[in-house]
């Protein structure tokens, strides 16, 4: 029999999952929970793992956006429950703007020994920005906010790798100008987002400003977005408002809602001006053990399998985080955790905890990535966690692998799971063999911009890894050289 689904939202579905309702899948509700920053503490890790057990979901999944997603959601949440998660900083005041993007920002903000400036601060006034400003409703969901604080875990492009890159609609990378005879001047050099791609500036911004400036930056976007009303009812983005402005004329919109002139990276005397770049970021170095820059501390990356959490290992994180550490986990837009403020001489003690649930610094895990597919996905062809799953399991049997290799295992072209290239796409499709329709996967090896362009071949999963083992071997060889 059917298992019956009870409805009790309090808002409109969107067509982007959130919180307040329950976006519909074949294998039940689909739960955003918006992480700003992708900080969780001990409280609210423990208060989720309570919502999995009483949701009848299983599992949490870590998104490419720091986001914490819960799938197959049988019964929408309580009113108590919805107040809780206002209370404990994991919804929205406002309902009606908890669906939009997370505020994305390097999971080691503060504890980077490599940042110009620590971000924590600008994210949490932006989000307090955010939730007291309910015309940011005009907006579509995918607005998005990134904080780049020149870390060695980069927000944006930063890293050698495209498939690392993270693009939000409104991004802010810090940046030093060099001062003769001085400390440097940390400013964030303003960049535009859409289609993925980022738009660079030459606008500088204070750090002081930084908020008033996002502020123009929101009442210029949501004017667009009310004087150019879509006949689909889908709400302009910020690909929309860049294709019919550009980016300067956006930019001179901005400026008349200051009351300042915002700096530029050339000077009045049509000077650029010494600019002291961050270095680039390092890719998946978060795995394993880090120094901070607090002396004594260290924090610890782990990567997770397609991003997911049971809810046994998400309470032995949150214990591991109480007893090890400062009672704070950070969630990471590339599926992966760290457990920050771990004293240097509990290390020892600590990693010996890791391994009877199943955590680990699997650097082949750490690269694969997967959308939901069949049968929570209607638009899948193949079942792309369960086959993401048994091709991680081979190329662990086989491969020592010096990097991560970036595989995009989807179930159609859309490439939910993964907005930048991948290295390695496996693109699920329906094939012919012995007369019958089966599922399969066109493979395809990443170049440039683009994850569909050089496809190799096609076949059914268990026929194809091999290809794949020696794929990642190649790829990895390359990097030594």
């Amino acid at each position: 029999m059917e298992k019956k689904i009870t409805v009790n939202w309090l808002v409109k579905a969107n067509v982007c999952p959130g919180l307040f309702y329950g976006t519909p899948a074949q294998d039940g509700f689909l739960i955003r929970i918006r992480t700003p920053g992708g900080w969780l503490n001990a409280q609210q890790g423990e208060l989720i793992a309570q919502l999995l057990k009483a949701w009848g979901s299983e599992t949490l999944q870590v998104t490419n956006r720091g986001n914490l997603q819960i799938r197959a959601v049988q019964t929408s949440p309580s009113l108590e429950v919805f107040q809780t998660l206002q209370n404990l900083g994991l919804a929205a005041s406002d309902p009606r703007i908890d669906h939009l993007r997370n505020i994305m920002a390097s999971p080691t903000a503060g504890i980077d020994r490599q940042e110009l400036i620590d971000t924590r601060p600008l994210v949490q006034k932006l989000d307090n920005f955010i939730q007291n400003h309910p015309s940011i409703i005009e907006l579509s969901p995918k607005f998005s906010i990134g904080i780049d604080g020149g870390g060695m875990l980069g927000i944006g492009t930063r890293s050698p790798m495209a498939w690392e890159h993270r693009y939000n609609e409104i991004q802010l990378s810090s940046i030093a100008i060099n001062n003769i005879n001085s400390t440097p001047d940390i400013y964030f050099q303003l960049s535009l987002g859409g289609d993925k791609n980022l738009y660079h500036t030459s606008i500088l911004i204070e750090p002081k400003h930084c908020l008033s400036v996002v502020a123009a930056l929101i009442k210029v976007y949501i004017d667009y977005v009310q004087q150019n009303p879509s006949p689909t009812g889908k709400k302009p983005r910020m690909k929309h408002l860049l294709k019919d402005w550009g980016v300067e004329k956006y930019i001179e919109a901005v400026k008349t809602e200051l009351e300042y002139p915002l700096e530029q990276i050339i000077d009045a005397e049509n000077t650029v001006l010494e600019t002291l770049n961050p270095l680039p970021s390092q890719p998946y170095a978060h795995l394993g053990i880090h120094p901070q820059k607090q002396a004594g501390l260290s924090y610890l990356g782990l990567s997770l399998k397609l991003g997911k959490l049971s809810i046994d290992q998400l309470l032995e994180l949150v214990e591991i985080s109480k007893t090890f550490g400062s009672d704070q986990l950070r969630l990471t837009p590339w599926q992966t955790i760290l457990i920050p403020d771990i004293p240097d001489e509990k290390i020892a003690e600590l990693l010996p905890k890791l391994a009877p649930f199943g955590l680990s610094n699997s650097l082949v895990d750490a690269g694969i990535v997967a959308c939901a597919g069949k049968p929570g996905c209607a638009a899948a062809a193949t079942e792309t966690q369960i086959h993401a799953l048994i091709l991680g399991d081979y190329l662990k049997e086989r491969l020592t692998l010096n990097s991560p290799v970036n595989i995009h295992v989807t179930g159609c072209n859309k490439l939910c799971a993964q907005p930048s290239p991948a290295e390695i796409t496996l693109l699920g499709t329906t094939i012919e063999q012995n007369g019958k329709k089966v599922e399969g996967y066109q493979v395809y090896i990443g170049k440039g911009q683009a994850s569909l362009n050089h496809q190799v071949c096609e076949g059914k999963l268990v026929d194809i890894l091999p290809l794949i083992q020696k794929i990642c071997v190649d790829l990895n060889q390359d990097l030594r050289t």
